[in-house]
C-alpha cells in the first residue's frame, strides 16, 4: 500500500452538532476521495481538511482510537461509518488535528505545517548572519552586527518564521516587542499551538480578558512554569522604563533577564528614540527586526546586504506564476494562488467631479489634497460639525456610485467598479485623515440613498458616536469589524460594509473580507501607503471548496502624482537591496538598471491604471513614469545622491549646541567645493531649530497622539520653517554636513588604506591628510559622529558601498567622484 492521507470533513448541517467524518485515502487521490463520497445526490458541499500524511503501517483507525481516548465518541446510527461527535463543536477539525499529532508527532498541539521555501531562506540567511559565517571584514563593517532585518510583505508568515529562527540559533529566552498590541495573539498562538515548538511557552506580559487561557505574567512579575524556551510578548505602550530603571512590578524581571533574542515587530512603526532608549536598558544578545515596509529604516539606518532578507510583492507574484504553471490541473496544494492580485486605479478629480475649481485643492507637494476636500468646521453658535467644502463633498460622493451615461472615472462604486470587476457585495476601507472628517462623512452617508445600504463602521479611534451617526458601529477592536461584516453578508438588504479609519487596522491586522481601499488623505509616506494597501490583499478562501473567494483586490487613489512617488519609494527600496547584494558579490551589470526593472515589475503586477479628465478609459503606467515621479537620475548617481542627501542630517541634534558650543566652530571649518558665509551664523537660532525639531520628532513618534493633533503640530512647525532666516540657517547646516561627507569620500578614495566602515575612517593612520581633505581634525569628526550631528549609521553605509564599488570593476573614479562634484555644484 502507498502513502495514506488522513482527511476529515463535515457539512454545515452536521457542523451544528459537532459531527465529523475521519478517514484515509491514497495520497494520489487526495481531495477526489472526499467529493466521490458525496456524489451528486447530497445537497450540501463538504467542509473538509487534509490533515496530513500517515506513517507507514498506520491507518485511520489509529486516529479513531485516539479520538475516543480524547473524549470524541463514535456516532451510532449516524450518516455513515467513521463519524465522530467532536468535543470542540465550534472547530471539530481541531480535535482531529490534535489526535493526529498525538499519534504521529507525539504532541497534543493542533497545528503542524512546514516552512515555505522563502521562509526557509529567511531563517537560513538570518542564522548565517547571527552565527557570523561571513568574512570578518563583512561582519566588522556593520554598524550593528547583532541585528538582522526581515523585510517581507504582509502574510509572509513573519511570526512562524521568526520563532523558527529563534529555535535555529538555540534561543532559550526570546522577547517580542511591538507598538501593535493586537498582533500579540498571533505570536502566542504560533508558539503555543505549533508542533514544531512543543517544548516552548508563549507568554503575555499583560493578561487579556477575551483570551483567559493564554499564559501571562502575574501581577508581581512571576513567569508561568516552563521547562523549555520562553517567548515573552509585550507592547511598547506597556513596557515603560524610567531614566532610573523605574518599571511596573509586573515587568520588573524584563531588564534583569539576559535575552538571547529580541524580536522588534512592525519596526517601521516604532523605531523611535523612545523605543531605542527602552531597548538600550535591556540585556540583549541579538535583535531581529520585522517589517513589510522598512523604507526609512533601510534608508536612515545601516543594514548591509547580508543583514537583510527581502520578500516583496514581486517575489510573491513570481511564486504564484510558477505554482500555476507547475500544476495546471490544480491537484497540488494551493499556496500562492490563494493570494489575490492587487490592482491599482489612480483617478484624477476634475472640476466637474466636485463642482468646484480644482485649483482650490492643489498644493505645492500634492496634485489634489483630499485632506482639504474633507476639511471640517464647527458653527460658532451650535458647534455643529460640517464640511468646509460641503457642496464639493456632496458632488464627489454622488460621483462615486453613478452607473449611467453620466458616470465618470470616480465611479468606483458604480460604472468603473463594474468594469474593473469589483464584487457586488463589497467590504471596503476608506482611509481618511481626521476623526472629525470621518464623523461628518458617516453622518452624511447614513442619510444617502445609496451608501445608507452599507453598514458603516467608525474605526477612527473616536470614543463616542455623535447623534448624527447613531446607526454607525464604533470599532476599537478587530472583532467589531468582523461582526459587522458577518452581519452584512447575512443580510440581503445590505450592500456590504465601509470601514472608516485614520490608520487603525491598517498595519499588522488582517481582515480577509476587505476587497478594496479608498485613499482619501494626503499621506506621502511610502511605508504607510504600502502597509495600508496590502491590508486588502489578504487571502479569503471558501472553506468548503478551498477555492479563493477574492481573486482580485483594488486600490483607488485620487492623487496621481502621490501614487507614482510612493511607488517609486517602494521600487527604490526593493532595488536597493538587490543592488547591495550584487555589489557585495561583484555581480553588477552596468547594462541592467535594477530600479527600472523593479519599477516595471510593479507597474505590471499592480496593473497601475491612470484615469484622466473623467474618462473611463485608462492610461497604462510605465517604469519611466515611476522614475520621472521620483526625479530619478540613473544608477550611476545613486551613491552620489546618498552622500548628498538629507539622510545624513539631524536637525534635532542642533539643540546640543547649548552644551557643546565648540561644535559650531567645527562646522564652520568644513571644506567644500564652494564657500558659504559663516560670519552671521547664530548659535541661539540653531539651538532653537534643534529644540523645535526634537519636539516634532516626539510628536511624530508617539502612537497615542491622534492624527489630527499631529497634523496641527506639523502645520505649526512648517509655518515656522517658512521664515527666510530660519530656512537659510537650516540650509547652511545641512550643506556643511553634506560637504563633510563629500570630503570624506575624497579622503577614502585617495588613501591606500581599505575602509569597510566609518570606524576605519575614524581610526585612520593618516590624520593629517584627513585634516587637509576635510578641513577638520579626526577628533572633531569623532565628536560630530558621537553627538549625532551627522548620522553615523547612514555614513557607515556610504563607506561600505564606496568600498564595494572600489572592489568591483566599475571604475569608481569615473562616476562616483565625478558625480559627487556634479551634485555638489
Amino acid at each position: 500500500m502507498g502513502k495514506l492521507l488522513l482527511y476529515a470533513y463535515t457539512t454545515e448541517t452536521y457542523l451544528r452538532d459537532g459531527w465529523i467524518k475521519v478517514g484515509h485515502t491514497k495520497s494520489e487521490i487526495g481531495e477526489e476521495r472526499i467529493w466521490n463520497q458525496f456524489g451528486s445526490s447530497n445537497p450540501e458541499n463538504p467542509i473538509y481538511q487534509i490533515i496530513g500524511e500517515l506513517p507507514d503501517g498506520m491507518q485511520d483507525h489509529n486516529i479513531h482510537k485516539q479520538l475516543q481516548r480524547n473524549g470524541c465518541r463514535p456516532i451510532e446510527g449516524g450518516p455513515g461509518k467513521e463519524w465522530f461527535k467532536a468535543k470542540n463543536i465550534t472547530d471539530p477539525f481541531k480535535d482531529v488535528r490534535q489526535a493526529y499529532n498525538e499519534i504521529v508527532n507525539n504532541c497534543s498541539r493542533t497545528e503542524h505545517y512546514k516552512l515555505r521555501k522563502e521562509q526557509e531562506k529567511a531563517v537560513e540567511k538570518a542564522s548565517k548572519w547571527f552565527n557570523k559565517v561571513y568574512p570578518k571584514e563583512v561582519i566588522e563593517s556593520a554598524t550593528h552586527p547583532d541585528r538582522f532585518l526581515i523585510n517581507a510583505k504582509m502574510r509572509f508568515g513573519k511570526c512562524f518564521t521568526s520563532i523558527h529562527l529563534a529555535k535555529k540559533i538555540n534561543a532559550r529566552t526570546t522577547l517580542i516587542v511591538t507598538y501593535k498590541p493586537d498582533v500579540i495573539g498571533e505570536w502566542i498562538d504560533t508558539v503555543n499551538e505549533q508542533v514544531d515548538f512543543k517544548e516552548w511557552t508563549g507568554i503575555r506580559a499583560k493578561a487579556k480578558s477575551d483570551r483567559p487561557a493564554d499564559p501571562c505574567l502575574s501581577d508581581n512579575g512571576e513567569f508561568p512554569r516552563s521547562s523549555g524556551p520562553i517567548v515573552l510578548c509585550v507592547s511598547f505602550q506597556d513596557l515603560s522604563i524610567g531614566e532610573n530603571g523605574e518599571i511596573k512590578p509586573r515587568l520588573q524581571q524584563i531588564p534583569e533577564i539576559e535575552w538571547d533574542l529580541i524580536i522588534f515587530d512592525e519596526v517601521h512603526y516604532g523605531n523611535t528614540e523612545r523605543a531605542n532608549n527602552i531597548l538600550s536598558k535591556l540585556k540583549i544578545s541579538k535583535r531581529l527586526y520585522l517589517s513589510g515596509t522598512p523604507f526609512r529604516l533601510i534608508e536612515q539606518d545601516d543594514f548591509s546586504a547580508q543583514q537583510v532578507y527581502t520578500y516583496s510583492y514581486l517575489d510573491e507574484q513570481k511564486n504564484k506564476r510558477e505554482e500555476i504553471a507547475s500544476d495546471p490541473d490544480e491537484q497540488a496544494e494551493k499556496i500562492y494562488r490563494l493570494m489575490p492580485d492587487l490592482n491599482m486605479s489612480v483617478i484624477e478629480i476634475t472640476d466637474h467631479d466636485i463642482s468646484e475649481q480644482r485649483t482650490t485643492f492643489e498644493t505645492d507637494d500634492i496634485d489634489f489634497s483630499l485632506n482639504r476636500l474633507f476639511e471640517t468646521e464647527r458653527a460658532d453658535d451650535t458647534k455643529e460639525l460640517s464640511f468646509v467644502y460641503e457642496n464639493a463633498v456632496d458632488h464627489f460622493i454622488e460621483g462615486l456610485h453613478k452607473e449611467g451615461h453620466d458616470a465618470r472615472s470616480i465611479s468606483v462604486y458604480g460604472k468603473l467598479g463594474q468594469r474593473l470587476g469589483c464584487p457586488v457585495k463589497r467590504h471596503t476601507v476608506w482611509w481618511m485623515n481626521r476623526v472629525d472628517g470621518i464623523s461628518a462623512l458617516i453622518e452624511k452617508l447614513q442619510n444617502h440613498p445609496h451608501f445608507s445600504k452599507f453598514i458603516l463602521i467608525n474605526a477612527s479611534g473616536s470614543d463616542t458616536i455623535r447623534n448624527g451617526e447613531s446607526e454607525a458601529i464604533l470599532a476599537r477592536e478587530k472583532n467589531s469589524v468582523q461582526r459587522a461584516i458577518n452581519d452584512a453578508n447575512e443580510d440581503p438588504t445590505k450592500l456590504g460594509t465601509i470601514t472608516f479609519s485614520c490608520g487603525r487596522f491598517l498595519t499588522g491586522v488582517t481582515i480577509k473580507e476587505w476587497d478594496s481601499i479608498l485613499i482619501l488623505n494626503d499621506i506621502k509616506s511610502g511605508e504607510s501607503y504600502y502597509q495600508a494597501i496590502f491590508r486588502v490583499q489578504s487571502a479569503w478562501v471558501n472553506e468548503k471548496t478551498k477555492q479563493p473567494i477574492k481573486t482580485k483586490a483594488f486600490v483607488f487613489d485620487f492623487a496621481i502624482s502621490r501614487c507614482l512617488k510612493v511607488t517609486y519609494d517602494c521600487a527604490y527600496n526593493i532595488a536597493d537591496q538587490i543592488d547591495q547584494e550584487r555589489s557585495y558579490e561583484q555581480q553588477v551589470n552596468l547594462n541592467n538598471n535594477t530600479l527600472e526593472i523593479v519599477a516595471k515589475g510593479l507597474c505590471d503586477t499592480l496593473d497601475i491604471k491612470r484615469f484622466y479628465e473623467g474618462s473611463l478609459t485608462s492610461d497604462p503606467t510605465t517604469a519611466q513614469d515611476i522614475l520621472e515621479a521620483g526625479n530619478y537620475d540613473g544608477g550611476r548617481m545613486a551613491l552620489a545622491r546618498r552622500i548628498t542627501s538629507n539622510m545624513l542630517v539631524s536637525f534635532s541634534h542642533l539643540r546640543l549646541l547649548e552644551q557643546y558650543p565648540d561644535v559650531l566652530e567645527i562646522l564652520k571649518k568644513v571644506k567644500g567645493y564652494r564657500t558659504q558665509e559663516v560670519a552671521d551664523i547664530s548659535a541661539d537660532d540653531l539651538i532653537q531649530i534643534g529644540l523645535d525639531a526634537a519636539d516634532l520628532d516626539v510628536v511624530k513618534d508617539d502612537p497615542n497622539i491622534p492624527p489630527e493633533d499631529k497634523e496641527k503640530v506639523i502645520e505649526d512647525f512648517a509655518e515656522k520653517d517658512r521664515d527666510k532666516e530660519r530656512k537659510s540657517l537650516k540650509k547652511w547646516y545641512a550643506t556643511q554636513i553634506k560637504r563633510l561627507a563629500i570630503c570624506m569620500a575624497d579622503f577614502i578614495y585617495m588613501t591606500y588604506e581599505r575602509e569597510y566602515k566609518i570606524d576605519h575612517v575614524i581610526q585612520t593612520k593618516s590624520p593629517q591628510f584627513f585634516r587637509v581633505m576635510t578641513g577638520i581634525t579626526k577628533e572633531d569628526f569623532v565628536l560630530l559622529c558621537d553627538m549625532g550631528f551627522i548620522k553615523k549609521p547612514a555614513l557607515n553605509r556610504i563607506v561600505r558601498e564606496f568600498s564595494d564599488q572600489e572592489s568591483s570593476s566599475l571604475e569608481p573614479e569615473k562616476y562616483i567622484l565625478e558625480n559627487l562634484k556634479k551634485v555638489a555644484s
